[in-house]
């Protein structure tokens, strides 16, 4: 074994090893105990995806994702979505071309619960012929949303319709709008009963469990559902491809795209790992080639490259959205000469060195995740028959040379192989006259009641917890002023460093919004002593990634690494904070991504709506800080600097260290790095919060060529310091958080108005915004806004079901613990609770404010702020100014 992988591997303290078992029936069941926190993951996959379908029903194996959440007999619609909310889990699923994926999050007290659900869907979904009827609109606005008004989906599908010519991959997932209007009860309850069962799914837990209990559980569950006999249909064979194939499409976008796309083997091939360490080399990170020769010469915003590693053979893709003024084809000779060096030259071998060490870094990084394990058992063992692959490709990338890596770049990366697809800017959209509104999905009437029937809420679920996210940490005040807390824990050979700095947008001038942002990628480019590409790939060649942001109050930021890194880590964070270098030649490039990120944003019905409610709400629309090319024009490199200067300072910022440390030796070393950080002689900026609008405002932002709108509702709001606070997010959460809350069973499930409708507080210290959301086909734009406001008028009219509030109680505490199963979430945690100005275990009192609410202090806050006058409506998308749908929309 190579000394490398040797050293990390024996750095880790080593889980059990997993286990495989096969039940009577066909189902592979993978199961590897992992005793550092008490929660369980459980995933579930079927080795079947929009490889397996053909004409007619294209995307019915992503419809079947959908129906399988719908209920089945003794599990009523909802049902699995309150179970989830109450145990305080995570859920979702997936579908891709080769699979399809559930996957639980759930506490170690609550694992039952993941398999009853998953045994109960495998063979008892209903099918509801309603339900059909109203997830085939859910379903056809997410393809409107994903596949037609979205750039990127649109240039993916066009590539992958011209790279493949027989092969069902050349399909997307989701299918197409005629497939999905047209899918039947029958069509798809016969394709669920004949690719959902035991003989064609793995299930694979990880956590918390003694394994031979849970595989008697497992027995009992799922050992009795039969297989029935089916062969699963080969893929059509692609033929090899003798020349390029190019194509071009038109977009009502504000940036150019352009992908170019190679056949490559399938993932089990050992050519597969060799090209994710070419897709590494060339684009995985800001130290990067592709980022070097494309982002930072200011010819793309962005730049990606992946190999798809599935069943069949696939493609590998180079992507990368082009910056304005430049042509596509630019962009295409940089991406070709970066191939045509990687098979003329061979890579050093200090390059590689790097590169293996990165990925290697990477699984130990993850071994922390049940979630991510369970899901990677899954996966391997459905798409490759072996529940190890992943661990097997790293070996084979621990054995690449550099020969290797030419010699895959030359055998697959060539013209005749490839295929190159760019979409241009439409200019003009498709027209802007009105047209005729098409029905909605079904006629409007009363909510449907939500079953909470037979829902169960155990006692000690309804208790805060006796522990906190700030159990057993050390807390030291530096000299300067500087707050460290440090927390050891050595399950793993890991460290989060994490830090927040009173660097928010709201301590900027109206007349330059943006310069906290710009501020912040300033101090990205890296050191006095280090330049960018160099300060990142420190961090890069170790597998960790460093994150800054500004918020509106302040900012925050981390990085994760292996603990034989944290000096590393320390040193970035240090060089971040107290010394960047602030270059000319830098500024440049990052005012150029900035406006680069404006036009991007405002391709999105989504962002634009955003905007358009935030200059509603407020009383002086020009406070809102909204960024614009004014606002970017008016900032300078000394402006930038001189922000950093007066608002990253010692004093109100904080560092905290979680892992496996020794917390007087990083102490130490935290004074030696951080102890000559001192305050300018100024004053901090003030925090500038504008007030909220007292009048009833709405607007439209018209979007031609857009097939969907985006609708927002909001009115002012609570801040985090209010007595309201605590009542209003559990209010929020029964209305609109997820999609069984009320605007997800009402708007999404009764009437399938939506894929995605929610609500949110934003919430500055003394005051808060509400909004709530959706997006809809244009022509159901009026009705979806309707339907929004009835239910925030209905939860402010009268008392929630003491259902509804006990389920989301249980789901704050429940959720506390599984907040903070990472290092790095347990260190976020405190620099949020720390810089909001809360004590350390604010999770756990928190807790104990949510489960004191009773129903009436629900009805009295959404009361309070709901029954006023001052809402606002923002509209953005392929309508007119009367909400009427336009006309030549796609």
């Amino acid at each position: 074994m190579p000394h490398l992988l040797l050293t990390l591997l024996l750095l880790l303290e080593a889980p059990a090893e997993p286990r495989v078992t096969v039940l009577d029936n066909g189902l592979t069941v993978i199961t590897q105990e992992l005793h550092y926190a008490p929660v369980v993951a459980t995933t579930i996959s079927y080795r079947v995806g929009s490889r397996n379908e053909f004409d007619g029903i294209r995307g019915l194996s992503h419809f079947c994702e959908h129906m399988m959440f719908k209920g089945t007999p003794s599990m009523p619609k909802g049902r699995f979505w309150q179970i989830v909310q109450r145990d305080g889990g995570w859920a979702n699923a997936f579908t891709s071309n080769d699979v399809t994926v559930y996957y639980l999050m759930l506490p170690a007290s609550r694992g039952e619960d993941a398999l009853e659900i998953e045994s109960d869907r495998m063979t008892n979904c209903l099918f509801d012929s309603a339900e059909v009827v109203s997830e085939r609109n859910v379903i056809a606005e997410e393809w409107r949303m994903s596949s037609v008004d979205d750039a990127d989906g649109a240039l993916f599908e066009a590539l992958a319709g011209a790279a493949f010519t027989v092969h069902p991959y050349r399909y997307p997932v989701i299918g197409f709008e005629s497939d999905i209007l047209s899918y039947s009860r029958e069509s798809a309850l016969a394709y669920y009963r004949a690719w959902y069962n035991p003989g064609n799914a793995v299930l694979s837990v990880v956590g918390d469990f003694d394994t031979d209990e849970l595989l008697e559980q497992i027995e009992e569950r799922f050992g009795g559902i039969p297989r029935p006999p089916h062969t699963m249909p080969a893929a059509c064979i692609e033929p090899p491809q003798t020349e390029q194939r190019r194509v071009a499409i038109e977009h009502e976008s504000n940036l150019a795209r352009i992908a170019i796309a190679f056949h490559t083997p399938e993932g089990s091939h050992p050519d597969s790992p060799i090209l994710d360490l070419i897709s590494a080399h060339l684009t995985g990170g800001r130290s990067s080639r592709l980022q070097a020769a494309l982002v930072e010469t200011g010819l793309a915003s962005d730049v990606g490259a992946w190999n798809d590693g599935g069943i069949d053979p696939g493609l590998f893709t180079f992507y990368a959205t082009v910056m304005p003024g430049v042509e596509p084809g630019e962009v295409e000779r940089v991406i070709w000469d970066e191939i045509d060096r990687l098979s003329a030259q061979p890579l050093p071998d200090s390059i590689l060195s790097s590169l293996k060490r990165r990925f290697r870094a990477g699984m130990v990084l993850g071994e922390s995740n049940p979630l991510g394990l369970a899901m990677r058992y899954s996966i391997d063992e459905t798409c490759f028959g072996d529940h190890q692959a992943s661990e097997k490709a790293l070996e084979r990338m621990e054995s690449a040379t550099p020969e290797d890596i030419a010699r895959v770049a030359s055998e697959y990366f060539v013209p005749s192989n490839s295929t190159v697809a760019v979409l241009n800017p439409a200019g003009g959209g498709f027209g802007g006259a009105p047209r005729d509104r098409q029905q909605a999905p079904v006629d409007m009437e009363e909510p449907s009641a939500i079953d909470y029937e037979g829902l169960d809420i155990p006692a000690e679920l309804l208790q805060p917890s006796e522990t906190s996210v700030s159990d057993g940490i050390e807390t030291e005040i530096l000299d300067n002023g500087l707050l460290l807390l440090v927390k050891e824990d050595h399950t793993f050979p890991v460290v989060a460093v994490a830090f927040g700095i009173p660097l928010g947008g709201m301590r900027v001038p109206a007349e330059q919004a943006g310069l906290a942002g710009v501020t912040t990628d300033m101090m990205m480019r890296g050191t006095e002593d280090l330049e960018y590409a160099e300060f990142h790939e420190r961090l890069e060649s170790r597998g960790a990634r460093m994150r800054l942001s500004a918020g509106r109050e302040y900012g925050t930021g981390g990085v994760t690494v292996l603990s034989e890194d944290l000096e590393i880590a320390l040193e970035s964070v240090a060089g971040l904070l107290t010394g960047p270098a602030f270059r000319e030649s830098d500024f440049e490039r990052v005012m150029e991504d900035q406006r680069a990120a404006l036009s991007q944003r405002r391709e999105s019905v989504f962002s634009r709506a955003g905007e358009a409610l935030t200059l509603l709400a407020h009383e002086n629309p020009a406070e809102a800080r909204i960024v614009t090319e004014e606002t970017l024009d008016a900032i300078s490199l000394d402006d930038a600097r001189n922000f950093w200067r007066l608002c990253c300072r010692p004093s109100g910022s904080m560092l905290v260290i979680v892992g496996d440390v020794n917390a007087e030796r990083v102490s130490e070393r935290v004074r030696e790095l951080f102890g000559g950080w001192r305050d300018p002689s100024e004053p901090i900026p003030p925090l500038s919060v504008p007030a909220v609008s007292a009048a009833a405002r709405d607007t439209v932002v018209s979007m031609p060529g857009r097939s969907q709108a985006a609708v927002f509702a909001g009115i002012p709001g609570p801040g985090y310091a209010s007595e309201d606070y605590a009542a209003f997010l559990v209010m929020n959460g029964i209305l609109g958080s997820g999609i069984g809350s009320r605007l997800g069973h009402y708007v999404r499930d009764d009437q399938g108005l939506a894929y995605y409708v929610g609500s949110r507080l934003t919430a500055d210290r003394e005051q808060g915004l509400f909004t709530a959301m959706l997006s809809t086909k244009s022509d159901y734009a009026s009705r979806a806004a309707e339907s929004v406001c009835e239910e925030c008028m209905r939860i402010a009219g009268e008392d929630v079901l003491p259902i509804e509030l006990e389920l989301e109680q249980a789901g704050w505490v429940a959720g506390s613990a599984l907040s903070r199963v990472g290092y790095d979430d347990q260190a976020d945690i405190l620099v949020s609770n720390i810089m909001r100005g809360f004590p350390a275990d604010f999770d756990r009192a928190f807790q104990e404010q949510v489960v004191a609410l009773g129903t009436d202090d629900i009805r009295a806050v959404a009361d309070r702020y709901f029954s006023g006058d001052r809402w606002f409506f923002a509209y953005a998308g392929g309508i007119d100014e009367n909400l009427e749908p336009m006309e030549g929309q796609p």
